[in-house]
């Protein structure tokens, strides 16, 4: 079977979600993927609605990942999300001070996580062209 860039935006859209079903587990139950996971921010109230969101996520991206072509204005509304939701991670360094809520390495976790969005962004949005 030749790999097209419909098979590889489907394939991207069904990783998305899959990591956003990690997401929600990791959220529900306080845990972390990365290696400077700090417990003193997990808040199990607002864990526990980004784990709802991210299920909302899950579903949106497999749902979308068994037509992109003919929800085409449903993928250009998630990749300019997931663009925007990026730069806000980039841009929430500068309005909150991690050093002060006992957390410092929460910063370069909030940066790589909206720079890792970014290039997930630019591959949908390669993809979809």
């Amino acid at each position: 079977m030749k790999v097209t860039k419909l098979h590889l935006l489907k394939a991207t859209l069904v990783l998305g979600a899959l990591f956003f079903l990690v997401g929600a587990a990791v959220h529900w139950f306080g845990l972390s993927l990365f290696p400077w996971y700090d417990h003193a921010l997990y808040s199990p109230y607002h864990d526990s609605l980004i784990a709802a969101f991210c299920l909302f996520l899950v579903l949106l991206l497999l749902t979308l990942a068994r037509g992109p072509v003919k929800n085409k204005d449903v993928l250009r509304a998630v990749i300019i999300g997931v663009l925007l939701i990026s730069l806000f991670n980039v841009l929430i360094p500068f309005k909150i001070d991690f050093v002060s809520l006992g957390a410092p390495a929460k910063k370069m976790q909030t940066i790589l996580e909206g720079v890792l969005g970014f290039v997930y962004g630019g591959i949908l949005l390669l993809l979809s062209y």
